[in-house]
């Protein structure tokens, strides 16, 4: 049986068994970056808390970030060509040239505009990317990115869209959540999972630089005996990356 909301599992069932009269909707481009600075104990990450009144991911634990706006195009149509290999970006973030470029103005502007904290675009990194599930009423195509916390820099929440904000060592964040303190999304638990393999920024950012990046997305399969399992799959391709993975959390739940 899944854990998932009775409305998300048969929408996630009609796909899975061709039987919707509905075509799912086409997600958004977005960015969130993943905010990192070293302590005595390891790196930590500054997450925010989603208001519950948030149609998407409410209540979550996230990493700032938003969707991909049309003035982010025009500005990343100004950036230095000769300072970033456009072109092999673009391959890691499924995307054509014009869309990598705006989606590092993207993450920058998000990171400003929800945290405070400024940085180069030119220096974020992507480190996943991940697709909202087709069952779902609204959907973002998210790339991930990691920056450094820059020196003389505090982020602090801003707008409407945080109800509070901290600096969580991956391993708390997980534990927090396994014990049912916070929410987290697949995606976000899926960045942390990646961040417990480093200890140093340096050496996740070149870690992440070698890092296949290919957007992944949950989908719901029904098995001939009417059992259902979930997996990961390639969004662009529909080849399965992993079988038989846990539930994962819907990602436009209002829930508390």
């Amino acid at each position: 049986m899944s854990d998932l909301p009775d409305d998300a599992f048969v929408r996630a069932r009609e796909l899975a068994t061709g039987k919707a009269d509905w075509a799912p909707v086409t997600p958004r481009s977005a960015a969130t970056v993943l905010l990192l600075r070293e302590t005595d104990a390891g790196l930590q990450t500054y997450m925010m808390k989603r208001a519950r009144t948030m149609a998407f991911a409410a209540s979550a634990y996230v990493f700032p970030g938003g969707r991909l706006d049309p003035e982010d195009l025009d500005e990343g149509a100004l950036l230095d060509d000769a300072a970033f290999d456009f072109k092999a970006l673009a391959a890691r973030l499924s995307t054509d040239e014009r869309q990598a470029r705006g989606l590092l103005i993207c993450a920058a502007r998000e990171l400003e505009e929800e945290a405070g904290v400024v940085v180069d675009p030119g220096s974020l990194v992507v480190i996943d990317h991940w697709v909202t599930p087709e069952w779902e009423p609204l959907r973002y195509d998210v790339r991930f990115f990691v920056a450094y916390l820059p020196e003389g820099q505090d982020p602090q929440p801003r707008g409407t869209e945080a109800v509070e904000a901290r600096w969580l060592a991956p391993a708390d964040a997980i534990r927090e959540a396994d014990a049912g303190e916070i929410l987290l999304m697949a995606p976000t638990r899926a960045a942390l999972e990646h961040l417990l393999e480093h200890s140093q920024v340096e050496h996740l950012i070149a870690a992440a630089h070698a890092r296949e990046i290919v957007p992944r997305m949950d989908r719901l399969h029904v098995h001939e005996d009417g059992s259902t399992s979930f997996s990961i799959v390639h969004d662009r391709t529909g080849e399965i990356l992993t079988s038989n993975r846990p539930t994962p959390p819907t990602e436009t739940s209002s829930s508390a």
